[in-house]
């Protein structure tokens, strides 16, 4: 599977922002009813000083927060985030697997200010 690919499962002005290394997201249905979820895709611009983290291309960010704490945090949502997960992939076919294997419509993803991605 190769990029052009990825025309076919994305908004047209999604893709060229992805294509152009810029992050796009969605916001999801969160596991509780107090919480708000995201996906966050981007394509790092360096290796990661963190020697723990693998080499790669895509780096996906799943994650949620609480609501009601969400305008006490803002600029340290870190300090209220729940169920976060990070996934480092290496291809567009990985990348499109983890999108179906988390049951993840494509179509949601947009600019991350769209969905109130707080990153």
């Amino acid at each position: 599977m190769n990029i052009q690919d990825l025309k076919d499962i994305f908004d047209l002005a999604i893709y060229n922002r992805f294509r152009m290394g810029k992050a796009i997201a969605a916001e999801l249905d969160p596991t509780a009813a107090h919480l708000r979820r995201w996906i966050v895709i981007y394509q790092p611009e360096d290796r990661s000083l963190n020697i723990n983290i693998p080499e790669h291309v895509y780096n996906v960010h799943d994650f949620e927060l609480e609501k009601e704490k969400m305008t006490e945090f803002i600029g340290d949502e870190d300090l209220i985030m729940c169920n976060e997960r990070r996934y480092y992939l290496n291809t567009v076919e990985e990348l499109i697997n983890l999108l179906l294997d988390l049951h993840i419509n494509p179509k949601l993803l947009t600019y991350p200010w769209r969905c109130d991605c707080p990153f």
